[in-house]
């Protein structure tokens, strides 16, 4: 009868391992190198949607560590030859997630649709 109580533990840790080693493989090839190029390509299609002057290019970007538990690297992209107000952020997660964009003026990610 005592057995019945730790079944629920059981199936817990179980689950819980199970979810470990999934995000472990998720993780293992992900590289700084593959997010930076990843989300400079990005860049350079966001600028050209923008309709912006300039001619982007994958040079343009550069990281730094994230802010906060969740945030992993900072990716930062600039026009040669522009100002601050053409600055595109990106905010990445550990798994290569987009947290959080702000784009020229201040634009973050578009709201969902209902």
């Amino acid at each position: 009868m005592r057995i019945a109580y730790w079944i629920p533990v059981a199936l817990l840790t179980l689950l819980l391992a199970v979810i470990g080693l999934r995000n472990g493989i998720l993780r293992q090839g992900i590289t700084e190198t593959d997010v930076i190029t990843l989300y400079a390509q990005r860049y350079l299609a966001d600028h050209a949607g923008s309709g912006r002057p300039g001619e982007p290019q994958v040079t343009d970007c550069s990281a730094r560590p994230g802010e906060g538990g969740w945030s992993w690297l900072i990716v930062t992209c600039r026009p040669p030859g522009s100002g601050a107000a053409a600055l595109y952020r990106y905010e990445v997660n550990v798994l290569g997630g987009l947290i959080r964009f702000s784009g020229p003026g201040g634009a973050g990610l578009p709201q969902p649709e209902a």
